[in-house]
């Protein structure tokens, strides 16, 4: 889960967009189906926002994730790339994810790396405890994480990976000695605007 608190710009970039757009707490908390205090605690860093609340907020300011990210973010006529040399060490140790591809704002999927919380964590929320229009997969890229889907558990293990329809409820956690490193790519595309529930 993004660690407000402790990442780059996320609530001071959301409050920008919001006032630039003219929106009260309450008018993007209706656009998005959010609660008002919710909105506040992110804008404030003191909330972490899951994937799903993301793409709603996304949705509702009609940007792309990425530029919740980074305000600068803008279509790339070819490609983007991004090595891992630009990403600070420790950047997504901290946060527990880290989008990938944030400088470019046209995309039709969302890609994240994701550190879930250990499954023995009593203390940490979920990580994706959520569902979302559009579709998801999970590549586990390192260690052991059970994902929870529906009323089903399923455990991964590296180089496994896992596509489902986003508008299954899901949670992720580490599982093992140590967190494990995910891939989560989000699609974004018409069925992605569909109605959603996100646990604030």
């Amino acid at each position: 889960m993004l660690d407000v608190s402790k990442s780059d710009r996320l609530g001071e970039n959301l409050k920008k967009l919001r006032v630039e757009r003219g929106l009260t707490l309450d008018r993007l908390a209706s656009l998005s189906e959010l609660t008002r205090g919710y909105l506040s605690l992110v804008e404030r860093g003191l909330k972490t926002p899951s994937i799903a609340a993301l793409l709603r907020l996304a949705s509702a300011l009609d940007v792309h994730v990425a530029q919740l990210f980074d305000l600068n973010a803008v279509p790339a006529p070819h490609y983007t790339l991004q090595r891992a040399a630009d990403v600070a060490p420790g950047e997504a140790g901290v946060a527990g994810l880290l989008p990938l591809a944030s400088g470019r704002a046209r995309k039709a999927m969302e890609p994240f790396l994701i550190q879930p919380p250990m499954a023995g964590d009593t203390k940490a929320r979920p990580i994706h405890w959520a569902h979302h229009g559009g579709e998801e997969m999970v590549f586990v890229v390192s260690g052991s994480i059970t994902v929870k889907l529906g009323t089903e558990e399923l455990l991964m293990e590296k180089g496994d990976c896992l596509y489902f329809s986003g508008e299954e409820r899901h949670d992720l956690r580490s599982v093992g000695s140590r967190r494990a490193e995910v891939l989560v790519v989000v699609s974004v595309g018409i069925d992605a605007a569909a109605p959603a529930t996100v646990e604030a």
